[in-house]
């Protein structure tokens, strides 16, 4: 956002496209909220009533915690993917009791915001609101750098797109996510551009075996 936006405007920009003709969107990638008051002022469940199911990431998320009684706003099928900073600010917690219980966290928000969570960090945990969980194997500092949340956004909006459910969706791009920041990295250490250009890889070492 520039510096002349104020956000209802962009959220209002953000939404308009959403509607005939799209079925899977992601929001928040790229995004950075600067006005610290009035965010999401206006936003109301008759404006996101016609949305798809929604992969929300970044400063999405941001924009939502600024928000009263935001999980009322989601469209159903909605998967959040924070980071414990970020899950921080919608829930209100410390990131260190968070990291202390990441799997509890995880599942007790999933079902209380009726969303998928993917509460993204080492060993990325995946929380359904039915009370169904899975924890990443994955746990690498190559997966932390700039840009890589946008790919996993990304690859689990793709897998949605293919007309994978939710959960599974999560889980499998978290996996593939998982598995392509940390085989055949570069020598000078991954980038998120490699992480892309390992998807493809990933994807068929999971068809092959059976994942």
């Amino acid at each position: 956002m520039g510096d002349e936006d104020d956000t209802q405007e962009f959220l209002q920009e953000l939404l308009a496209p959403f509607g005939v003709g799209h079925q899977k969107r992601v929001a928040g990638l790229g995004f950075r909220v600067q006005q610290e008051e009035g965010d999401g002022e206006g936003l109301t469940e008759s404006k996101f009533a016609p949305l798809p199911p929604l992969v929300i990431d970044a400063d999405g998320l941001n924009v939502l915690a600024k928000l009263e009684n935001w999980p009322k706003l989601l469209p159903e099928n909605t998967i959040l993917t924070p980071h414990p900073v970020e899950f921080g600010r919608l829930t209100g917690l410390e990131r260190e009791v968070i990291q202390a219980d990441r799997v509890g966290l995880a599942l007790r928000y999933a079902a209380e915001w009726s969303a998928v969570v993917v509460l993204k960090g080492a060993f990325t945990v995946i929380a359904a609101p039915d009370g169904r969980a899975t924890v990443s194997p994955f746990a690498s500092a190559a997966l932390a750098t700039a840009g890589t949340g946008d790919v996993l956004a990304g690859a689990i909006a793709g897998l949605l797109a293919q007309g994978i459910a939710p959960y599974e969706a999560a889980v499998a791009g978290v996996w593939l996510h998982g598995w392509a920041g940390t085989h055949e990295q570069p020598e000078r250490g991954n980038i998120a551009s490699d992480v892309v250009d390992n998807l493809a890889v990933a994807l068929q070492v999971a068809m092959e075996s059976g994942r």
